[in-house]
């Protein structure tokens, strides 16, 4: 069976504005920088993948790449047979975005009226948008925040782009940093919500910093520093319970970056 999710020796450059525009153009280096080298992996139906890394490892440029938002440099991308490049219409209807610090929400809108415009524009019905959107505002235990937006806190917010995220049903979750926000109880919840997605048939790709977490719920993990992966395997290769797992994940991360530096 074909993986839900397949990137294939990706590459991602960004090069510098041509020298005639860089007085008009803000940008942090003159020369290119090499975001992405050869990182490949795949998530299959019914599996949480955990990518994991430093700040500036590429993890965000990497899910961008997979959503659609950026194009590589070298290599594919491959939703459900779908490539992000020659078909990235059908990418988009097969996965649910959040991305960390998500401004996709509309503050003076209620979380009703915000999921129920996100349905309509995923090609539901006004009753299916409807129905969804309560549905998922009771999973995310928001049903009785009846109010606008812009009156959430960053938890309930975290939580409405989750289940914006899960309006149309889709089969890959694509998921940065979607706990940042939430407290110790909610993040618990958080990953008893993506277990269950797993558990429904769905694949989840799950970047995150907290390795108890992602040890904890990921059938499979991937840590990238630099550009490249450094660590492809599972939990159980890393320790005998989800602590010493998470210990020995922390270690990796500091020794590979303390080789780049």
């Amino acid at each position: 069976m074909t993986p839900m999710l397949q990137v294939l020796d990706v590459a991602k450059t960004y090069e510098p504005p041509p020298a005639w525009l860089r007085p008009v153009i803000r940008t942090a280096a003159s020369r290119p920088v090499r975001a992405l080298d050869g990182v490949s992996l795949e998530a299959g139906r019914g599996e949480i993948v955990g990518l994991v890394g430093p700040n500036g490892a590429g993890k965000t440029t990497l899910i961008k790449l997979i959503s659609t938002l950026l194009q590589p440099t070298q290599g594919r991308v491959l939703v459900e047979g779908h490539d992000t490049q020659e078909r990235p219409g059908d990418v988009r209807q097969r996965l649910g975005l959040v991305l960390e610090g998500d401004q996709g929400l509309y503050s003076r809108l209620s979380g009703q009226q915000n999921l129920e415009l996100y349905g309509r524009l995923a090609g539901l019905s006004l009753s299916e948008a409807r129905r969804r959107a309560t549905e998922l505002l009771v999973m995310l235990e928001l049903a009785d925040r009846d109010k606008l937006v812009f009156g959430y806190s960053a938890g309930m917010k975290a939580r409405l782009s989750l289940a914006r995220a899960l309006m149309a049903n889709p089969p890959l979750m694509i998921l940065d940093e979607p706990t940042r926000s939430l407290d110790p109880v909610a993040s618990r919840g958080a990953m008893r919500l993506f277990q269950g997605l797993a558990d429904q048939g769905r694949s989840v790709l799950l970047s995150n910093h907290r390795l108890d977490e992602v040890v904890g719920v990921c059938t499979r993990i991937v840590a990238i520093v630099a550009g490249t992966v450094r660590f492809h395997g599972s939990a159980a290769d890393l320790g005998t319970n989800p602590q010493t797992a998470a210990r020995a994940l922390s270690d990796l991360l500091e020794r590979e970056v303390g080789a780049t530096s």
